[in-house]
């Protein structure tokens, strides 16, 4: 059975409601200046990212469409996640961003991976990051392991299996698992597929990120 909108895990003393953006059933509008009519399934990976992060914080859920929705009325969507400071940004001046037990410091995309390390290891807050370009995860908690740093990332669209990210993924949580229907271009079902969508992984590849600091 394909796996629905949402799935539990309990993790490290954390109970998370994982959004599971594979899941067409986000319908919901999540549209920048196309024709395509972008729904939360198809574009949604800041905002589940930033659900995710706040819920790791406080322990509590929160409403993906009410989020999409603030972000579209406040400059936060954005090809590629080019406008997440922006929604971060506007979270802090509404005060939304308390409530999802964060503040953010304003200061845009960084790349400093040393202040990444530092700011997981110290349980100073969380993270939204790039593994590869084009997708936006959490990056929850850190460690070094094996000599090397690891994050542990809550991954929407759960690409455990994708060629950009297999090569950096160290250890999955398998209470994670999310089951999609695998098709061909006429339609066809071929089978079953599940991947991970909480997992850690190697920092070799992260980039673009944005330190939330929990209050």
């Amino acid at each position: 059975m394909e796996t629905g909108k949402s799935i539990n895990v309990s993790y490290n003393g954390k109970n998370m409601t994982v959004l599971n953006q594979r899941c067409r059933a986000w319908s919901h509008p999540y549209d920048y200046r196309t024709p395509q009519k972008a729904t939360l399934s198809s574009a949604g990976c800041g905002v589940f990212s930033v659900c995710h992060c706040g819920q790791w914080l406080t322990g509590k859920a929160f409403s993906p469409e009410e989020l999409a929705d603030f972000s579209m009325a406040n400059g936060g969507r954005g090809d590629d996640g080019t406008d997440r400071p922006a929604l971060l940004a506007a979270m802090m001046e509404k005060g939304l961003a308390a409530e999802f037990g964060f503040s953010y410091r304003l200061d845009g995309l960084r790349n400093d991976r040393e202040t990444l390390r530092d700011h997981l290891l110290t349980h100073a807050g969380v993270a939204l990051c790039n593994l590869r370009v084009g997708h936006i995860v959490a990056a929850v908690d850190g460690r070094r392991q094996q000599g090397e740093f690891q994050l542990l990332i809550i991954d929407p669209y759960s690409e455990t299996l994708d060629p950009r990210i297999a090569p950096i993924v160290r250890e999955i949580v398998p209470e994670s698992a999310v089951e999609s229907i695998q098709r061909n271009d006429q339609g066809c079902v071929l089978g079953m597929q599940t991947q991970y969508a909480m997992y850690w992984a190697s920092d070799a590849t992260v980039r673009d990120f944005n330190l939330l600091f929990a209050l």
